[in-house]
C-alpha cells in the first residue's frame, strides 16, 4: 500500500510539473503571436519561383517555362503547441522542448506565367496549402552566478507534408503535377528558413517578457 501511495504521490506530481510547464510555454507562445502580429510578420515575403520542364510535340522536344512572383506564405501567428512541455536539467542548465504547430500554412504567387510553346501560354496564380506540420522548439534556461538567462536554442519546421496546390483550373491541369512538384520543392529549399527565422524572431523578443526562469517546477 506505501509503495503504491508514494507512486501516486510521484505520478500526481509529475504530473502538476506538466501542467505547470504547458501553462508557461503557451504564455511564452502568446507573447510570440503578439509579436508576430504587432511586427506584421504573420504574413511574409517569399523568393520567386522559376521553372523549365521538357515536354514533346510531335516529334520536337521543347521546352516551357513557369515563372511566380509576389509570393507570401502565413499564417504565423496560428502557432501553438501540440504536445507536453518537457524539462530537463544538467549542471547549471534547464532545457525546454516542446512540439508545435502552424494551425494554418499556406502560401501563394499572386502573378504567374506559364508558358509552352504549340500548347498554351496563360497567367493565372497558384496557392499551396500545407496540410500537416511540426515544429520543435527548444529553449535553455542557464545560471549565470546568481542570474539565470533564458534563450532560444531553436525553434525548427522540421516535419510538413499534404501540400494541396490550386492554380485557378483551365488548361494548367496538363502540368499540374509539375506544379505540385516544383511548389513542393519551393517550400522545402526557399521557404521553410523563412518561416524558421521569422518564428526564431518571434521567440527570441518575446523570451525577455517572460521570468522563467523563476516560475519553473524546482
Amino acid at each position: 500500500l506505501l509503495k503504491v501511495l508514494l507512486l501516486a504521490a510521484v505520478v500526481g506530481c509529475c504530473q502538476a510539473d506538466r501542467v505547470v510547464l504547458n501553462q508557461l510555454m503557451d504564455q511564452v507562445l502568446d507573447s510570440a503571436r503578439t509579436v508576430i502580429t504587432q511586427a506584421g510578420m504573420d504574413h511574409v515575403k517569399i523568393p520567386d519561383m522559376n521553372n523549365k520542364w521538357r515536354y514533346r510535340w510531335h516529334f520536337v522536344k521543347l521546352s516551357g517555362n513557369a515563372g511566380c512572383q509576389d509570393g507570401e506564405a502565413s499564417s504565423l501567428a496560428s502557432i501553438r503547441r501540440t504536445g507536453d512541455t518537457t524539462l530537463q536539467t544538467a549542471g547549471n542548465r534547464a532545457t525546454l522542448k516542446v512540439r508545435l504547430g502552424l494551425g494554418n500554412l499556406e502560401f501563394h504567387f499572386g502573378r504567374c506565367r506559364f508558358k509552352a510553346k504549340h500548347l498554351f501560354s496563360v497567367s493565372s496564380h497558384v496557392k499551396a496549402k500545407v496540410n500537416s506540420n511540426s515544429i520543435e522548439l527548444q529553449i535553455s534556461l542557464t545560471g549565470q552566478g546568481p542570474q539565470c538567462v533564458a534563450s532560444l536554442d531553436h525553434v525548427v519546421l522540421d516535419q510538413f507534408g499534404g501540400l494541396k496546390v490550386d492554380t485557378g483550373g483551365g488548361v494548367l491541369h496538363k502540368i499540374e503535377n509539375k506544379i505540385i512538384q516544383w511548389a513542393s520543392n519551393h517550400f522545402h529549399d526557399k521557404i521553410v528558413n523563412i518561416v524558421n527565422a521569422k518564428l526564431a524572431d518571434a521567440v527570441r523578443k518575446a523570451l525577455p517578457k517572460m521570468d522563467l526562469c523563476s516560475r519553473i517546477p524546482h
